[in-house]
């Protein structure tokens, strides 16, 4: 066989292997008078990762019937003369987020493939049967440098006081800060999510904090309704796409933090926000960070704008009114009683308050 067309067969070989993506791939026919300027616009992609992503120059010549393949969302590639740190401020991230997520211990190379931080998580999470926790209701919750175990619920499932006083502890921001309770929806929230993964250990990255800053007073950080978690193991997007099928909570995902915000309220609430963390929020979806126009309601039905569906199928996990043992409801003077909430888009935002790097996956 000619060399020439070895060398073309090997080039295209290395062509699907580099396009092999966590999402589906894309390609493009190029039909006549169509530039590679004019593409990229089209998948919104930048000129020099089409032309890298198909080993051409951006200003190279196209001819009707040319197959280009076009690089998935969260993926670019070196330019010349790039470096790390010209990366990492052109996409808002740190160079060390990209070197580990990228494994580079090197220098950069022309037409490098780089994986951009908070694209790693695959799509739709593959349904998993974690296990059954030893002890339901038992949670063991580390905070800072210690863990410990919590009897959040009994076996009747409900809220006790020794849980309360436990959560409330684990809760505050500084250790010489006054513990103070909960709110009892809260506890049962927590409680059915290390139950549905099988009791694993849950991290506990940002509990009750001032309002100041992006946090509002109206937060619910400030009132002891959410906190900010990891659990042991789980990717964040499954513990996200769980904390989603439970009714009357708020579940917030954050691609470029390392934890879920989860909180009690009201009404039903979801939302990804691509900011890092301390950062203003960035609302989006899990493909990217909403255009400014989306914040129009008129536009919101732009492809753009697209939001994640959310559908409640274990309504009974985390109910709507607590039930508490009669010692823990001794532990609030007044009836306990949610707010309603504005009907606004106003979520929570990423904390700041990043303590330890996240615990490997489970393989």
């Amino acid at each position: 066989m000619p060399s020439r067309v070895l060398s073309a067969l090997f080039t295209g070989a290395l062509l699907l292997l580099s396009s092999a993506h966590a999402e589906a791939q894309r390609s493009h026919t190029v039909r006549a008078g169509q530039s590679m300027s004019r593409i990229a616009r089209r998948y919104h992609v930048a000129v020099w990762d089409l032309a890298l992503a198909n080993r051409v120059r951006p200003a190279a010549m196209l001819r009707p019937g040319q197959r280009l393949i076009v690089p998935p969302r969260g993926v670019t590639y070196v330019r010349p003369g790039q470096t790390l740190s010209h990366i990492a401020r052109d996409h808002e991230c740190t160079v060390s987020d990209l070197r580990r997520l990228n494994r580079l211990r090197g220098g950069l190379r022309a037409g490098q493939r780089l994986i951009l931080p908070g694209y790693e998580a695959p799509g739709p999470a593959v349904p998993r049967d974690w296990g059954t926790p030893d002890v339901p209701g038992l949670v063991t919750i580390r905070r800072r440098e210690g863990t410990a175990q919590v009897r959040l619920l009994d076996e009747e499932r409900r809220v006790t006081r020794e849980g309360l006083v436990g959560l409330g502890d684990l809760m505050r921001r500084r250790e010489e800060d006054p513990s103070e309770v909960p709110h009892p929806r809260l506890a049962s929230l927590l409680a059915a999510i290390s139950d549905h993964f099988g009791g694993r250990e849950l991290t506990l990255v940002s509990g009750r904090r001032p309002s100041g800053g992006y946090t509002r007073e109206t937060s619910r950080h400030v009132t002891g309704r959410a906190t900010d978690i990891r659990v042991r193991g789980v990717p964040r997007r499954q513990l996200w796409d769980f904390c989603r099928t439970l009714s009357h909570t708020g579940c917030g995902y954050y691609p470029r933090s390392t934890f879920v915000h989860v909180d009690v309220r009201t009404t039903a609430a979801q939302w990804v926000d691509w900011s890092r963390p301390g950062a203003r929020p960035r609302y989006g979806n899990l493909s990217r960070a909403w255009p400014r126009f989306c914040r129009s309601p008129r536009r919101r039905t732009h492809r753009l704008c697209r939001r994640e569906g959310r559908r409640v199928t274990a309504p009974e996990a985390v109910p709507d009114e607590a039930v508490l043992t009669d010692e823990a409801r001794a532990l609030y003077p007044a009836p306990v009683e949610d707010v309603e909430e504005p009907v606004v888009d106003e979520y929570e935002t990423a904390s700041d308050e990043e303590e330890e790097p996240p615990e490997p996956l489970d393989t």
